[in-house]
């Protein structure tokens, strides 16, 4: 029990990684999955402009001017090249398309803000932010996009001969009415990316996107099956940032497959957010080998938004069951999820074919549609025991306040909290029990004592845990 003190302030601690643990004992942590909600698919292509698929490459936000939510998605009605459509709602659930005199569609109003092969080299969109810091109006919303260059020979992507890709980059006045800045404002990002802005570095423009990388420990244990050569290329994800959103920085690798994954894992993408004063990240895991072909979306975390953690390979988001519309493959929407109230929802697509190639009969046509999926705030990690009983003890920590929460479920068991000195001698005025009580943002009292009284001197805090589960704590 020799850690130096870490400084939590006052955010809220999830168990994602080790950052707040010394030791525990008889301590399952756990992956909690996301629940799909019950009325998918909430988007689908019932527009003759939308074809097959809606994909939510793209984005959803709660604009508070406007008092609505707003969701750009791509449409997939050509080979060589996808819309940008637009769709509303009052509740971030019923969404409208509107029909606009923006994109006309063999004479009919449209809700396509971009028609496919009309818009530079965009091939996909990748993202719609609103820039509320923007202080030039026309462009206050940002898109940035797939860009695919045909027939070329200069500024070839290595793994694309004859063509150049890379982001592509408009602005926006309204969401709808856009104008192209650059088509090709970095060679790094090749395909699906996801873009945020930096809390913690003073609110720079990130961008998680795909390069190929096929790593030599890879090649090395996966390189003698026969679908290697042909089929995998190392698909993985690059970080680059950017102060204005137009000129970006070398990329760097910061996540890619690994001998924990199963044979043939492939990365296909990372939306990464902040989140409550760390980074989470919402993985792809793209089973590549013919006759599977499917991708579900695991967790990642950091503490810097470069250096990842992906310590666990369930899935976060796992495949839809038979007979479901997200059978084989679920797509991340850019962005945070949006909350509502003690809720976080994502916004995700789903397909019931599998991705190619692939030599099975198990597999639908290709149709895409859009769902959501969500969590109580702080679930995405459990910390649980039985009625056996575990154990968890923090590293000692400073922190702000002068109350202490948690997150838990324990309707059906309980949940010890002993505070310990630095070096993990029991203060016996403040130990207490939660029972039969399910909520995010559970106080915790010591009698008449305060934990704020503490605040002086690092604590640690014991959490005994008996047929429940804790998800987070903070002292606030």
């Amino acid at each position: 029990m020799t850690d130096s003190p870490i400084a939590l302030g006052n955010h809220r601690q999830l168990f994602i990684d080790d950052y707040v643990i010394a030791e525990t004992n008889n301590i399952i942590r756990r992956v909690c999955p996301v629940q799909k909600y019950p009325k998918n698919p909430i988007v689908r292509p019932d527009r003759p402009w939308e074809g097959s698929t809606t994909v939510p490459q793209g984005s959803v936000i709660y604009d508070a001017e406007d008092s609505c939510y707003k969701m750009w998605y791509t449409t997939d009605i050509h080979s060589l090249g996808k819309g940008l459509a637009y769709a509303v709602s009052a509740d971030g659930v019923r969404w409208e398309k509107p029909e606009m005199d923006i994109v006309r569609k063999d004479g009919r109003l449209t809700n396509l803000v971009i028609p496919a092969l009309e818009f530079g080299y965009m091939y996909q969109s990748y993202c719609v932010l609103k820039d509320l810091r923007e202080p030039d109006l026309e462009k206050r919303y940002k898109l940035a996009f797939l860009s695919i260059q045909r027939n070329v020979k200069e500024h070839e992507s290595p793994a694309h001969p004859g063509t150049r890709r890379g982001l592509g980059i408009a602005f926006s006045p309204d969401g709808l009415r856009w104008t192209l800045a650059k088509d090709f404002a970095s060679d790094d990002i090749i395909d699906i990316s996801h873009i945020m802005v930096d809390p913690q570095k003073d609110n720079a423009f990130v961008i998680y996107g795909r390069t190929l990388e096929v790593l030599p420990e890879i090649e090395r244990a996966w390189g003698q099956y026969d679908w290697f050569e042909p089929h995998y290329n190392g698909r993985a994800v690059i970080r680059s940032a950017s102060r204005d959103f137009l000129n970006w920085d070398p990329a760097e690798l910061v996540m890619s497959a690994d001998l924990q994954d199963p044979v043939s894992t492939m990365i296909y993408s990372m939306n990464v957010f902040p989140y409550k004063g760390i980074y989470l990240g919402l993985v792809q895991r793209y089973i590549s080998e013919p006759g599977i072909g499917t991708i579900d979306i695991q967790l990642a975390i950091s503490r810097d938004g470069v250096n990842f953690e992906h310590p666990f390979r369930e899935p976060f988001f796992p495949l839809g069951e038979i007979g479901t519309w997200d059978r084989f493959i679920l797509l991340n929407m850019s962005g945070p999820p949006q909350v509502n109230g003690d809720e976080l929802r994502f916004y995700y697509g789903g397909r019931a074919h599998r991705h190619r190639p692939t030599k099975v009969a198990d597999s639908a046509p290709s149709v895409g549609n859009i769902g959501i999926a969500s969590i109580l705030q702080d679930r995405f990690v459990a910390v649980e025991a039985s009625f056996d009983g575990g154990t968890l003890t923090t590293k000692p920590f400073r922190f702000e306040g002068s109350t202490l929460y948690v997150n838990c479920n324990t309707s059906f068991g309980k949940l010890g909290i002993r505070v310990l000195d630095q070096t993990g001698k029991p203060m016996e005025a403040y130990q207490t029990t939660i029972e039969g009580i399910d909520g995010v943002r559970c106080p915790v009292r010591f009698g008449e004592n305060s934990i704020g009284q503490l605040c002086e001197n690092p604590i640690r805090i014991e959490f005994t845990v008996n047929n429940a589960r804790l998800y987070s704590f903070c002292v606030q």
